[in-house]
């Protein structure tokens, strides 16, 4: 199938890219209620996650609510082309639902999530979103620096994703748009705030009623990532 109708497809870029400032495209940062990136702070990377909300259930108790343990998800660089892109004001909404609604068809959806993120210049994988214990953390492993960089950050504000946000693969909606902080010091690489925006789908049911105990809701979102200048 092919993906003629979006955009023109993007010239390669260096293998193993480094922290250089995404300036052309730090005043393109979705708008919401989420504080502003102090005036310290520098956007170092605009990455896609694509992946799981992770939750669990209490067996027995369908009127429970479920409880979230983390999420995992790869991370996309579509930072470097963005920044370069005169389109990329118009193409930041729609990415991460395009790209989780592609990876979640029936027939063949990796081939087609596969083609359009080498398509549009997004399919270098930076690295990992998960949990340390209960702490969010983002690890760029494939940055050629030292140490990489290696965001480990807490909750500081969350807001709901705007109405029109993707609702996901099975109409759940959209999870919030957050602003995680290093409020611990635990951050390397010189990255220490991120921010969830331009999410899709991820949300879980509302009660544990019909569920396992332990159950996975793709999502997408974008982290733009921030840190010292």
């Amino acid at each position: 199938m092919a993906l003629s109708l979006f955009a023109p497809s993007a010239a390669a870029w260096p293998k193993y890219p480094r922290a250089t400032g995404l300036d052309a495209l730090a005043s393109k940062m979705p708008q919401s209620t989420l504080p502003a990136p102090t005036a310290d702070l520098k956007l170092k990377y605009v990455l896609l996650g694509l992946g799981t909300q992770n939750y669990t259930c209490t067996a027995g108790n369908d009127s429970a609510v479920p409880f979230q343990p983390g999420a995992v998800a790869k991370l996309y660089d579509i930072g470097t082309q963005l920044n370069k892109d005169p389109w990329a004001q118009f193409k930041i909404p729609t990415i991460s639902g395009l790209a989780l609604s592609l990876s979640n068809t029936p027939w063949g959806s990796s081939r087609l999530l596969d083609e359009y993120l080498k398509q549009q210049g997004y399919n270098q994988i930076l690295g990992n979103h998960y949990f340390t214990l209960t702490v969010p953390t983002f690890s760029l492993s494939a940055v050629k620096s030292n140490p990489y960089p290696l965001a480990m950050v807490t909750k500081a504000m969350a807001v709901d994703a705007p109405k029109w946000a993707c609702p996901g693969t099975t109409g759940e909606g959209a999870v919030k748009w957050v602003q995680l902080i290093d409020s611990l010091k635990q951050s390397v690489g010189g990255v220490n705030t991120v921010y969830r925006l331009e999410t899709a789908g991820g949300n879980p049911p509302a009660t544990c009623k019909g569920q396992k105990q332990a159950f996975e809701v793709p999502y997408a979102a974008q982290y733009w990532i921030y840190g010292p200048k």
